[in-house]
């Protein structure tokens, strides 16, 4: 996982991201991340609906990041 962070230089990318108006229910990811004395706050809402609509390159790393999250949780 901390190998995927560095990849992905998330640590620069704290902040919220998409329209929390778009998409019924809003659904979001919140992702707080701790590396030693680095601490990124990360929030996306309606990941899905943002990835079809954009090339937002920021959003397709977190998305990236997060599905080795999901992966390690299986």
């Amino acid at each position: 996982m901390r190998k995927s962070i560095r990849e992905e230089d998330i640590l620069g990318l704290g902040g919220i991201y998409c329209d929390k108006d778009a998409g019924d229910p809003i659904e979001y990811d919140h992702l707080r991340l701790v590396l030693t004395d680095d601490v990124a706050e990360i929030e996306v809402f309606n990941r899905g609906i943002t990835l079809l609509f954009t090339d937002n390159e920021k959003v397709k790393r977190i998305h990236r990041v997060l599905c080795k999250l999901d992966d390690r949780k299986k």
